[in-house]
């Protein structure tokens, strides 16, 4: 009997890595549940939050290239975060191509990503596309850039 449980435990642990996987999309070409999202004359933007955040404010950065990258933004965007934990941002204007995008939660709703004074680690939720999450460094272009086009839907996981 053992041997069929961790068997099934195996197959349990197996299905939650997918679903992670499938939460973590960073476009909607798959289906999944973002692609109802799609607004086929831009790009969405769906910043979903894994912690209670309904009117809280969401804002977004768009780079265009390893140069700029957290330097300077092509664009900046805020939503409002609804009942289901989602803040839907769309970029009518975006031209096709590679972008990285970065997302934080303003948690005390001053425009600001909060940081440390001593090491300067944001002390409010963020997230970038395709899902890096760096420990040590900070993420670069080439890991967070996603190829998009009118009708994309990037996704972006804001954990607490």
């Amino acid at each position: 009997m053992r041997p069929m449980l961790q068997r099934l435990a195996g197959t349990v642990l197996a299905i939650a890595a997918l679903a992670e996987g499938a939460a973590r999309a960073d476009n909607a070409d798959a289906p999944n549940a973002f692609a109802r999202y799609s607004d086929p004359s831009g790009v969405v933007i769906a910043v979903k939050t894994e912690f209670p955040a309904a009117g809280g404010a969401v804002r977004i950065s768009v780079y265009h290239n390893a140069e700029q990258f957290l330097e300077s933004a092509l664009l900046k965007e805020q939503a409002t975060v609804d009942e289901n934990g989602v803040a839907l941002i769309s970029l009518k204007d975006l031209e096709p191509g590679d972008y990285a995008f970065a997302a934080y939660y303003d948690a005390n709703g001053d425009g600001q990503l909060n940081r440390g004074k001593i090491l300067g680690k944001p002390k409010e939720p963020v997230a970038f596309s395709n899902g890096v999450h760096p420990s040590m460094r900070k993420p670069r272009f080439d890991e967070t850039k996603v190829n998009v086009a009118p009708g994309a839907v990037v996704v972006i996981v804001l954990e607490d």
